[in-house]
Formats: C-alpha cells, structure tokens, sequence
C-alpha cells in the first residue's frame, strides 16, 4: 500500500497545486478587473475635469474679446475727443510739430487724431485750417542756424 498511498499523496498534491493556481489565477483576475474598474472611473473624472478647464477657458476667451471690444470703443472715443482738441489748435495756425513738442506726442500721432477727427467728421470741420507748410517750418528752423552762424 505504501506504493498506492504514495501515489494518493502524489495525486493530491498534483491536486492542491491546482486548487492553488487556480486560486491565486482568481485572486488575480478579481484583483485586475478592480484595477480596471478604478482605472475607468478615475479617467473619466480626469476627462470631466478636463471639460471644465476647456469650459473655463471658453469662458475667460469670451470675457476678453468683450473687454478688447469695450476698450477699442472707449479708445476710439478718447482718441476721437483728443483729435477734436488738437484739430481745434491746429485750426489756430499751430503745426502738428509744435503741437507735439507741447504735448509730448510725436508730430505723426498728432496728424493721425487731426485725421481721425476729419475722417468721422466727413472732413467739414471748421478746425481744418491748413498747418504751416514745411517750407515755412524749414525756413524758421533754418533762420536760426543762420543768425548763429552770423553770428560767429
């Protein structure tokens, strides 16, 4: 018996070795669907927070082309004001130059809010009066080098 009870020993250790395996198999596979299972969820929270990112930054693009809009108006406005101003000084005989050594603008953005206000005015403002040619101003900044020259 001993060689048939060696055999039965042998066969259900064979036996348990599968129950074993098959075992720790299950123990795995439960394991590997939870992960799965976790994977999932944990995903689709990242993706729906996602969306509120994209929904966000929908909104703040919404929020700043409302604000550019608002500011180009309000610019065009001030601007619009300021060369009503300056087309009135330059309707008094002052040059665009002199006008921006007394502002402190250059001459080129003066004659830009003098047009501006021509332009929305349809050009019949009665501060349209023509500025001092560049000859005369050529020829008033070139009487002083003379004079200085002179005299020396």
């Amino acid at each position: 018996m001993s060689e048939s009870g060696e055999a039965v020993s042998a066969e259900s250790k064979v036996v348990s070795a599968r129950s074993q395996a098959r075992s720790k198999l299950s123990e795995r596979r439960a394991e590997l669907l939870k992960r799965i299972s976790d994977n999932q969820r944990d995903l689709e929270r990242a993706l729906a927070s996602l969306e509120k990112v994209d929904k966000a930054a929908a909104r703040r693009d919404a929020a700043i082309a409302r604000a550019t809009e608002e500011f180009e108006k309000k610019k065009h406005a001030a601007e619009l004001a300021a060369g009503k101003s300056l087309a009135l000084v330059v309707g008094r005989g002052e040059s665009s130059a002199s006008i921006a050594e007394l502002v402190g603008l250059d001459a080129v953005t003066v004659r830009r809010l003098v047009k501006l206000t021509e332009d929305a005015t349809g050009g019949d403002s009665d501060s349209s009066a023509p500025e001092k040619s560049s000859s005369e101003s050529a020829a008033s900044s070139d009487s002083a080098p003379a004079s200085t020259a002179a005299n020396a």
